[in-house]
């Protein structure tokens, strides 16, 4: 019977990684896209805009199963077809878009081209030049990972709550896997070197980058992140469908009352999963002493939150490049890759460590705050640092690790004073709504400041 447990915990784990692995890989390969597109020091701008505009994935589906359970009453067959497509349809939809990323992400293209589609002449609109198939293809990548949080775990209810600790597993995986993976890859590191032109009868010399051979290229990694989602759409199918796993479902589905924690771009967000997919099934509520949360101190987390994610999700994953590629490409490189690597194992100190406490929180916040300044002030001064050599460009990398481990721990003892407070379930909705808000706000903010009003300046290569 154990190994059944452990197969089933297994096809669960490898389910889980799906759910944001193709967006957390892209995010830690930005060390070498941003060198290569035209975009250059905006990409990461562009980026979490879209991963934020994408949260219209999970409040359309929210609204079809609202419009399904109002026509058709009891709707649990309805609701478990509607679940097992909508899961089959997104994972599909993320594989073949890391698959055309493989091959086209280098692809770009000016925006006035389009009008020759409506027009005969050519309307260049500025004659920019834009990654167009990588943006595209970032939005539909985005677009299904934040739909799984609303998707997946309706399913894993369906099973014994047993399996709920796997899937949390390969869950976070998805941050993991990728970053082990980019860290194996290299990272892009380049040399100046003199090149001579010649041509229309002059000769001229400049400065060009030459890139020194990564392990595997850009193709390879993307190509790589497909094969596992591929692994992924079959482990689902196995689950669903396999004889070996029905006995391990329950007659009526149980929605366990307990915050997870899923990675958008290079952060990770709380989530509700207390899912109530049909009003005739009764969810399973911890057995957890309900503490009283007052108006005033619920004001205090939301306001905590907003703040959090506004500078996490959306504002400083678009300046993180002008904090650390200043210093150099290794530095930005395994910042990236460091930063996105101390969300998860913040969030894994949450088994071993909860405080309920609102001075914690509070040490905390002012730990958030004062490293969000440090980062800002530096990327304001980019491309020259305030401060430079080694010792500055290592105390950046440890910066971003200790806002990025911080901003996850601080999200875990928050939403889980939320949880077990008497505010239950509206309160982590709230939570959630205010989440993101304040990351919607962040990305706006980053935006106007990087590409409207240019406040943040880049470098050339050479």
């Amino acid at each position: 019977m154990e190994w059944k447990i452990f197969t089933v915990s297994l096809l669960f784990m490898v389910f889980g990684w799906s759910s944001w692995i193709d967006v957390n890989g892209l995010w830690v390969e930005l060390s070498l896209l941003v060198q290569r597109l035209p975009e250059g020091w905006n990409l990461p701008t562009y980026i979490t805009v879209i991963i934020q505009t994408a949260n219209i994935g999970p409040l359309l589906y929210t609204i079809s199963v609202f419009l399904l359970k109002k026509s058709q009453g009891d709707t649990r067959t309805q609701s478990n077809r509607l679940e097992t497509a909508v899961i089959f349809i997104i994972v599909v939809i993320g594989a073949l878009s890391t698959l055309f990323l493989s091959f086209f992400w280098s692809t770009t293209s000016y925006i006035g081209e389009m009008s020759q589609i409506f027009q005969s002449t050519t309307y260049y609109i500025g004659g920019v030049e834009h990654s167009t198939v990588l943006l595209s293809l970032v939005f539909l990548l985005s677009l299904v990972d934040c739909t799984s949080s609303v998707t997946f775990l309706p399913f894993l209810a369906h099973f014994k709550p047993a399996y709920m600790t796997a899937f949390y597993v390969g869950e976070g995986m998805s941050g993991l896997l990728p970053t082990a993976i980019a860290f194996i890859q290299g990272s892009g590191e380049y040399t100046c070197v003199l090149v001579n032109n010649t041509g229309n009868g002059t000769n001229n010399s400049n400065l060009q980058p030459k890139y020194d051979d990564l392990l595997f290229t850009v193709q390879d990694f993307f190509l790589t992140l497909f094969i596992m989602l591929i692994m992924s759409l079959v482990a689902f199918a196995v689950l669903r469908y396999s004889q070996f796993c029905k006995d391990e479902r329950v007659d009526r589905p149980q929605y366990p009352q307990i915050v997870g924690y899923h990675k958008t771009g290079d952060s990770s967000k709380p989530h509700n999963d207390t899912v109530d997919s049909d009003d005739s099934f009764t969810p399973i509520v911890s057995h957890l002493d309900q503490n009283s949360l007052s108006f005033p101190k619920f004001y205090a987390l939301l306001s905590i939150m907003t703040f959090i994610c506004a500078l996490s999700n959306g504002f400083l994953p678009s300046i993180q490049i002008y904090s650390l590629l200043p210093y150099g490409q290794i530095y930005y490189s395994v910042g990236l890759k460091l930063a996105a690597l101390s969300n998860p194992l913040c969030c894994f100190l949450g088994f071993f460590i909860m405080s309920k406490s609102f001075v914690v929180i509070g040490v905390l916040t002012s730990i958030v705050t004062a490293s969000a300044a440090y980062i800002i002030v530096v990327a304001s001064f980019s491309p020259v640092p305030p401060l430079q050599g080694q010792v500055a460009a290592v105390a950046m990398v440890l910066v971003w690790m200790l806002f990025a481990g911080t901003v996850a721990y601080l999200r875990l003892l928050i939403s889980n004073l939320v949880k077990q407070s008497d505010r239950g379930h509206s309160g982590l909705l709230w939570l959630g709504i205010f989440t993101q808000i304040g990351s919607l706000v962040g990305a706006i903010l980053a935006l106007l400041l990087t590409t409207v009003f240019q406040l943040f300046n880049s470098a050339p290569q050479c």
